[in-house]
C-alpha cells in the first residue's frame, strides 16, 4: 500500500511539475533580450486576429494562451492603437498592455495656418520626434505623392501640404508621422481639390490659399480676399500682404516694424509683385477652396478692423477712407 501511495504521490508531483513547466513556458517571454517593436491593433480587430499576429510575429509562444489569459482575467475588450512590445515581455504583460490601451500614439492637432516651424515645435513638445529632425525631413521631402510632383524645381519643402487636422501619431517615428499627415492631404486632394482644379497649378493654388488662411477667418471673407489677390495678380499689382513678412521673420504676434516690412526677400509681397515662391503656412480646406473658386468682383483693397470685420475697397482713395473710419 505504501508503494502505491508513493506511486500516486510521485505521479501527482510529476503532473504538477509538467503543468507548471508548461504554464511557465507558455506565458514566459520569448527571449531574455529583445528589441522593442511597434505592434498595431486595428479598430474592431478580433482577439483571435491579434493573437495570431502576435504569435506569427514571434512576440508570444501561443495564440491560444493569449486568448485564454484574456478570457480568464475578464479582459475581453482590447484597445486599438500602436503598442511598443518586446520579445522579453511575458505573454501576460503583453496581454495586459493591449487591454489597457497604453499605446505609443500621441494626439497632435495642427491648426489651420500653422507653419512647418510651428508644427515642428508641437511635435517636439509632445515627444513625437525631435523637432530638429522633423524639420529636416519636412524641408527636404521626396515627391512620393502625386500632389508633391507639382513643386517647382528646387522646392522640396512640405510647407502647405501638412493638412490641418487632429492626428494620432506614433512616438519616435517622424517619417511615419509625416506620411500619415500627407495621406490625409492625399485624401482631400482626391475628393475635394483635384475635381475643381482643372488646368490650374496646384502649387500656386496652395500658395494663394496659404495667404488667404493667414489674412482672414470666415469662409465668406476667404472667398472675397481670394478675389482681391487674383485681381491684383492680373494687373501686376503688389499683393502687400503682411503675413508674408511675418513668415520671413517668423513673427506671428508682435507688431511689424518698418525694417521688417522692407526686408529683402522674394517672399516679401510688399517689395515684390506676384506670388511668393511658395506657401507661407499650411492652409485648411476652406482656404484652398476659396483659392480654387474666388469671388468675382472688382475690389483691390481690404482691411480688417479691431472687431474682426473685413472692409473692401475698389480704389486707394476708398481704402484710405476705410483706414480713417475703422482703424484710427
Amino acid at each position: 500500500m505504501k508503494r502505491i501511495g508513493w506511486f500516486y504521490l510521485g505521479g501527482g508531483l510529476l503532473i504538477v511539475g509538467l503543468c507548471s513547466g508548461f504554464y511557465f513556458w507558455l506565458f514566459a517571454p520569448i527571449s531574455r533580450a529583445g528589441t522593442p517593436q511597434l505592434f498595431t491593433v486595428q479598430s474592431a480587430e478580433s482577439i483571435t486576429s491579434i493573437a495570431r499576429r502576435l504569435e506569427e510575429g514571434q512576440l508570444i509562444r501561443s495564440a491560444w494562451g493569449f486568448k485564454a489569459y484574456l478570457k480568464i482575467s475578464g479582459k475581453v475588450v482590447v484597445q486599438p492603437g500602436t503598442y511598443e512590445i518586446s520579445t522579453k515581455d511575458s505573454l501576460i504583460k503583453i496581454a495586459n498592455l493591449i487591454a489597457s490601451g497604453d499605446t505609443t500614439n500621441v494626439t497632435l492637432t495642427i491648426p489651420e495656418g500653422y507653419t512647418l516651424a510651428q508644427i515642428a515645435e508641437q511635435v517636439g513638445q509632445k515627444n513625437i520626434a525631435d523637432a530638429a529632425e522633423f524639420t529636416r525631413l519636412v524641408k527636404d521631402f521626396p515627391p512620393d505623392y502625386e500632389f508633391l510632383k507639382v513643386r517647382p524645381t528646387g522646392q522640396t519643402s512640405l510647407e502647405g501640404f501638412l493638412f490641418p487636422d487632429t492626428y494620432r501619431l506614433i512616438k519616435g517615428n517622424p517619417t511615419l508621422a509625416i506620411q500619415q499627415i500627407l495621406d490625409n492631404f492625399s485624401s482631400k486632394y482626391t475628393t475635394d481639390i483635384k475635381p475643381k482644379l482643372g488646368d490650374k497649378n496646384l502649387y500656386e493654388i496652395i500658395t494663394v490659399a496659404s495667404l488667404i488662411e493667414r489674412e482672414v477667418k470666415t469662409t465668406e471673407d476667404m472667398v472675397m480676399v481670394s478675389g482681391v489677390i487674383y485681381n491684383r495678380l492680373k494687373i501686376g499689382m503688389k499683393l502687400d500682404i503682411d503675413a508674408t513678412v511675418r513668415f520671413i521673420i517668423n513673427n506671428w504676434k508682435d507688431p511689424l516694424t518698418r525694417d521688417d516690412l522692407s526686408v529683402d526677400s522674394p517672399y516679401n509681397t510688399r517689395r515684390y509683385a506676384g506670388l511668393p515662391p511658395g506657401p507661407i503656412c499650411n492652409p485648411g480646406l476652406a482656404a484652398i477652396e476659396a483659392a480654387l473658386q474666388p469671388a468675382d468682383h472688382d475690389y483691390y483693397y481690404y482691411l480688417t478692423d479691431y472687431d474682426g470685420v473685413t472692409h473692401y475697397a475698389k480704389t486707394l482713395a476708398e481704402h484710405n477712407q476705410n483706414k480713417l473710419q475703422y482703424l484710427l
